[in-house]
């Protein structure tokens, strides 16, 4: 299989995959609440993992809001964008960030929507510090908890800024099905992160299930259609 395969099983799938994500939008969104408000006690070190997310909040809301120094989290898109190329067995030929004028990755090979979309919903940074998390000595694991909080807060805060109508990745993949498709996947991107910090691999399967369950409430089907 080569990247040209991929790209077309991808946009043969993109508007099946729209479709099922925004049906699934109001069960992924009762699954984000049921962990991460309802349960947070058993989550342990979540005090620390909260003072690190409203930090980084209050940090970005006062003083980084409205900063044109923007390379660190210019450079962080391109290398998601560069992630789902290699994912995609694409070929990465170039990559560049600068201080104030955006940057670009280029690769060889078949483009597809989920490069485009990619920076959008995974958050590099968090998944780098979870892959990390899993080596660190447990005397660490109250700090780790932290900078993941301020991980999500900071993809959080960067999504919005670099989310509006003359963005060229929300373009070429058409806004309608970036609406349809990325609330969705990130409610379940945040609610797999905080499950895995709370349960490990076995709470990836959880999530899952709720997720179903949550589907077929009839309150929920309600609300969805």
């Amino acid at each position: 299989m080569n990247s040209h395969y991929i790209a077309l099983f991808l946009n043969l799938a993109k508007w099946p995959i729209a479709l099922l994500f925004a049906g699934f939008l109001p069960a992924a969104a009762l699954t984000f609440y049921d962990l991460a408000l309802l349960s947070p006690t058993y989550i342990e070190f979540f005090t620390q993992f909260i003072a690190g997310l409203f930090t980084y909040l209050f940090v970005w809301l006062t003083m980084l809001r409205h900063s044109r120094f923007t390379f660190l989290s210019t450079l962080e898109h391109e290398i998601t964008h560069c992630i789902f190329a290699w994912l995609t067995l694409n070929k990465v030929t170039g990559l560049r960030a600068t201080l104030r004028d955006g940057g670009r990755m280029t690769f060889t090979g078949a483009s597809n929507w989920l490069i485009s979309t990619a920076p959008y919903f995974f958050p590099t940074v968090t998944v780098l510090l979870l892959v990390a998390f899993v080596f660190i000595d447990s005397s660490w694991k109250a700090v780790m908890f932290g900078l993941i909080g301020v991980s999500i807060a900071y993809h959080v805060t960067s999504t919005w800024a670099e989310t509006h109508h003359a963005q060229t990745d929300l373009k070429e993949s058409g806004f309608v099905f970036c609406l349809l498709f990325l609330p969705t996947a990130n409610f379940m991107c945040y609610t797999l992160i905080l499950s895995y910090m709370e349960s490990g691999f076995k709470g990836l399967g959880l999530v899952l299930h709720s997720l179903w369950m949550h589907h077929y409430n009839p309150i929920v089907l309600l609300a969805a259609y």
